[in-house]
């Protein structure tokens, strides 16, 4: 071990009338275990890498890095291996050249955003959005000098929004909370005809049911990692995946800003990613199960759930996921409205209110009160979110315990 030691230490092992003495206790309790070198055998979990920065050769080498005449790894604002990692599975699952992974899926949506829009210049967004995504657009890049016009995600009307000034348009696969389907493929053909970059958060659908790159017109993917990418309900992140140089842009600006995932938040990210596939499978077959025991309920006056065939977004969905399944999360609207909906919630005891969706555990909320309450009365009712909506993120629970659950609570609402 102090052979290594020297190694690592060169001036200690030269120091003519010391050569040979023992670094003291501090130098070896820092140094010892700096680095265990090269191993022979493949992990079968990737390692997570916690260092904030690394040393160098020298000057020259330091340099070449940071600039980029040389690979490597600088600071951990700019990347590290457990990054690489996330970022690689990503882009490959979106079928994208490259991602970049963030701190949360607001800054993927800032730092995607602002890497294509500038002051003076406009963005178009589908009105029924993620409240935190609504509040950006419309309080915070006002000051930017960035406008925004909300529209129905339809291609039509998107059309009609774009102007000479519009660089972006953004919308949601599966609407936050009402989860209609939004016009992807013909929204991504009037952008591509004007000439205006489409970004669509893939958060709700995932890339297990849909991959919008595919489509002529879609330039930017954007994910909240914290929901059904990490599947696990303990990690915040995000995630904007597309063309190398795409993505080039967004890195750039956001070693800037200061946006990038911390190295144990990438690490969990990676670890849930693996069993997307067996999750989504899962929770979309229950969500299923639940939303056609919810329709026939006379408590219910209508169903968000697009994999209901009387569903008016059902043969767009069908057509965009390809049969592999819906979503996990849908809307209902409880009669009563506010009154019933908090008496049926109170009763629950396998799902739970909660403020989040894609773990493993059941949760439901009030969208007009909470994630959407930066809305106005009059853009909540634009929006389609109504007084009496709740919004059930389907976990992984067994379908005949969820759907009991729910029923026996609506009884008491």
């Amino acid at each position: 071990m102090l052979d290594a030691l020297r190694v690592l230490l060169p001036h200690m092992a030269d120091s003519g009338d010391d050569a040979g003495r023992p670094p003291g206790f501090a130098t070896r309790a820092i140094h010892e275990g700096s680095w265990s070198g090269a191993i022979a055998e493949e992990p079968v979990s990737p390692p997570v890498w916690l260092t904030s920065d690394y040393l160098y050769e020298g000057l020259d080498h330091y340099a070449d890095v940071i600039n980029e005449r040389r690979p490597g790894f600088v600071y951990g604002r700019y990347g590290n291996p457990t990054h690489v990692a996330l970022n690689r599975v990503l882009a490959s699952l979106e079928g994208a050249d490259a991602a970049w992974s963030f701190a949360s899926g607001m800054a993927a949506i800032h730092t995607a955003l602002t890497s294509l829009v500038r002051s003076g210049e406009h963005v178009v967004a589908q009105r029924t959005i993620y409240g935190g995504t609504f509040a950006l657009l419309k309080n915070v890049f006002p000051g930017y000098g960035i406008d925004c016009t909300f529209v129905e995600a339809e291609a039509d009307a998107v059309a009609r929004a774009i102007r000479p000034t519009t660089k972006a348009v953004l919308v949601e696969t599966l609407a936050n909370p009402t989860f209609a389907v939004s016009d992807v493929r013909g929204i991504a053909h009037a952008c591509a005809d004007r000439g205006v970059v489409l970004v669509v958060d893939n958060t709700v659908a995932t890339p297990y049911l849909f991959r919008p790159l595919e489509l002529p017109g879609v330039g930017l993917v954007v994910h909240s990692t914290s929901k059904y990418i990490n599947g696990h309900s303990d990690v915040i992140g995000g995630a904007a995946a597309g063309s190398r140089g795409a993505i080039d842009s967004i890195r750039s600006l956001s070693l800037e800003q200061g946006t990038t995932a911390g190295a144990f938040d990438a690490w969990l990210a990676l670890r849930g990613v693996q069993t997307l596939a067996l999750r989504m499978e899962r929770q979309c077959a229950t969500a299923s199960a639940v939303a056609e025991a919810l329709a026939g309920h006379p408590k219910i006056g209508s169903v968000g759930y697009s994999g209901l065939q009387a569903h008016p977004d059902h043969e767009r969905a069908s057509e965009l996921f390809g049969g592999v399944g819906f979503g996990a999360m849908l809307s209902f609207e409880v009669l009563g409205v506010y009154d019933a909906a908090a008496r049926m919630c109170d009763a629950l005891r396998l799902a739970r209110v909660g403020s989040s969706f894609g773990g493993l555990r059941t949760e439901i909320c009030h969208p007009g009160t909470t994630s959407h309450r930066q809305l106005s009365g009059r853009e909540r009712e634009a929006a389609g979110i109504g007084d009496g909506l709740l919004r059930l993120a389907v976990g992984g629970e067994d379908p005949d315990d969820l759907v009991e659950d729910l029923m026996r609570a609506l009884d008491k609402a």
